[in-house]
């Protein structure tokens, strides 16, 4: 599965891809410019084994850097805002029907 985000005309901002490879799935990442995949996933570790037999074990990477568990959850606490593919609504108003 390959997602691209794009911004404007034809202007990659970054590709996805998601693999399986030796008993784990694989949450890889290019950005723009960049030539390489790295291992990135903002909501959960990005290397997720599929079994108990997998050679990888669960494993949290933001931009090709490897967390400890402990670390990326803080790093996720501190974060303000919302997503990018989130909008805020107007104060007083809801999207509901």
């Amino acid at each position: 599965m390959v997602k691209n985000k794009k911004m404007g005309k034809n202007k990659k901002l970054f590709e996805e891809k998601v693999i399986k490879y030796k008993g784990a799935r694989h949450y890889l990442i290019r950005m723009e410019g960049e030539e390489h995949f790295k291992h990135h996933r903002w909501d959960a570790p990005a290397i997720v084994p599929l079994s108990r037999q997998s050679e990888f074990k669960k494993s949290y990477f933001l931009s090709g850097i490897e967390y400890s568990e402990a670390d990326f959850q803080e790093i996720m606490r501190e974060r303000e805002g919302l997503p990018w593919y989130k909008q805020s609504a107007p104060k007083g108003e809801t999207y509901r029907n």
